[in-house]
């Protein structure tokens, strides 16, 4: 495509046209809104890909937000799409996409329009069926969402699964209002996967814009035998009906008609999860088991599934079977570290917990590399109270990374725990050095100082915390408690109690507000502004406090 420029932009919304070079005569231009999810980046817009392709010349609207293309918006800038237009046009939208190719088609001077799974409406009190989307509405940018005549021009085209109430709702309502509904069954949400093919999309263009309903009905059903997303989501959807066999059957076809064997992978993993949660739900849970252990034979190879159907029975207390899982999942492959954790779970569930520190200790043997294996041990370790292994797997982690965070943490909390708190002190506050901390780390310094005597130093740390996360109670813990033994007793009081009201369901805040007691009502400025700040407090307002 030649250079791209901007016909609008607002606060909502980008447009921008991308010509063809040498469109053909009388090739429409594509309009194109995107879903929820796509953002502007280098004046990309939805569907220049297949426009390209196609040579056709397309103009986007790109969305800032999830606002559903405000109309207003949307009307200030139909002057400058509709003078960018070489010939007749259409619309082409997706989900939210779709409802603003319907709702702006007429506006914008194309006089056909193709949604995909649109939403007539997500005001709540138009749709209070379909929440998917509740949170976006706002009536002051949605006056009015719904269809109205005229709006989607000469001839308009939907597709979307009749199967999927909320799909289909929105569907009957629009369908109410004259737009054609192509139906799409079983694809669910994702109907875009039929028209990911350029040389197909062509052809449903053409179609609707020779207004040829039953020549596009038939080129959709056809599509259905041919495209291998079809047989991905319809495998999807018998899986979750409880047909399990035609599910691994059309995954398998799908995975020969070239979808990625990840794409698969998470197809029969989300399937899987779904139907054992709907068969817990009913107290089939034997029967949940035995489809979850049986997809283990009908995937042999899928390593991420394996993992998953360990999870899976870690989540129904059925830990021999999580072990087989874990087992055969890092037999294919050794590196994720999740089931190394899962079979962690279970042999510690089974009371076989050094077992499974020797399986980890094994496991690093063979990759010595594998820091998040080694953190993962050295958590082991220190809760099994072996301080000593637990250091060795932390400085290992720091020979491999000088600066990881999370084991410098660690290991000052081990060194802490074996009573060299010297060191633990030395530890955070070269951690505290290299860069904006996290709250975890604040809180273990400020706990630290406390220990060995040092709550003026603790005192700004739980403060920093506190600033920027009221809620946590952690943080106001040790702040009460540094101004307790800096002698600022009645500040100590007011964070107690203040803490103490807003989360009145802890009862460690509870018990230090009872302990310190009630704040007076009069406060003395000296005790409330205590000491002079020390050097190291005022590094830290410094660091925590925004330059302008």
């Amino acid at each position: 495509m030649s250079d791209s420029s901007v016909l609008y932009e607002d606060e909502h919304f980008l447009v921008v046209h991308r010509p063809a070079p040498n469109p053909a005569p009388g090739s429409p231009t594509l309009i194109t809104f995107a879903d929820l999810t796509f953002r502007a980046r280098d004046n990309a817009v939805w569907g220049q890909e297949p426009a390209a392709k196609l040579g056709l010349d397309v103009i986007g609207f790109v969305p800032k937000g999830e606002n559903w293309y405000p109309a207003a918006s949307v009307a200030k800038a139909a002057p400058a799409v509709r003078a960018a237009l070489r010939g007749p046009a259409i619309t082409y939208g997706y989900s939210m996409g779709g409802h603003a190719a319907l709702k702006h088609a007429a506006r914008l001077g194309a006089a056909h329009a193709l949604a995909i799974c649109p939403q007539d409406s997500i005001d709540p009190d138009e749709v209070p069926w379909d929440s998917r989307f509740h949170r976006f509405f706002k009536p002051a940018l949605h006056g009015h969402m719904a269809l109205l005549p005229g709006e989607a021009g000469d001839f308009a085209v939907m597709l979307a699964d009749p199967y999927m109430p909320e799909d289909r709702g929105q569907a009957q309502r629009l369908a109410r209002r004259g737009v054609h509904w192509v139906r799409t069954p079983f694809m669910d949400h994702a109907a875009i996967w039929l028209l990911i093919d350029s040389a197909f999309l062509i052809q449903v263009l053409e179609r609707v814009m020779a207004q040829d309903l039953p020549g596009l009905v038939a080129l959709m059903r056809a599509r259905r035998h041919s495209s291998p997303h079809w047989a991905r989501f319809m495998g999807s959807a018998a899986f979750r009906r409880g047909h399990l066999r035609m599910g691994n059957a059309l995954w398998r076809r799908a995975r020969r008609q070239g979808v990625p064997r990840s794409a698969i992978s998470f197809e029969v993993q989300r399937a899987l999860s779904q139907r054992v949660q709907h068969l817990r739900s009913v107290k089939q849970n034997r029967r949940a088991r035995d489809i979850a252990m049986l997809q283990l034979k009908a995937w042999p190879t899928d390593a991420a599934l394996h993992a998953r159907v360990g999870h899976l029975m870690i989540g129904m207390k059925n830990f021999a079977e999580s072990e087989q899982a874990f087992r055969s999942a890092l037999a294919l492959d050794p590196r994720p570290i999740n089931a190394w954790q899962g079979l962690s779970l279970s042999l510690s569930a089974q009371k076989r917990r050094d077992e499974a520190i020797a399986l980890c200790l094994g496991g690093i043997e063979q990759m010595p590399d594998h820091v998040e294996l080694r953190m993962y041990l050295a958590q082991m370790l220190l809760k099994a109270g072996r301080a000593d292994a637990c250091e060795v797997q932390y400085r290992a982690v720091l020979e491999i990374d000088p600066h990881h965070a999370k084991a410098l943490l660690g290991l000052s909390q081990t060194l802490a725990a074996r009573g060299d708190r010297a060191e633990a002190v030395s530890l955070v506050r070269r951690l505290m050095e290299g860069g904006s901390p996290e709250p975890e780390t604040c809180l273990w310094l400020g706990q630290l100082l406390l220990y060995v005597g040092e709550p003026a130093q603790a005192e700004p740390l739980y403060r920093a915390v506190v600033e920027r996360d009221p809620d946590n109670a952690d943080a106001q813990i040790g702040l009460a408690r540094a101004l307790e033994r800096t002698g600022r007793l009645n500040a100590a009081q007011r964070v107690a109690h203040g803490a103490a009201g807003r989360m009145p369901d802890n009862p460690k805040l509870a018990a230090l507000a009872r302990r310190l007691g009630p704040p007076e009502q009069e406060e003395e400025e000296e005790a409330a502004a205590g000491p002079a700040p020390s050097r190291f407090r005022r590094w830290l307002n410094e660091f925590f406090s925004a330059d302008a």
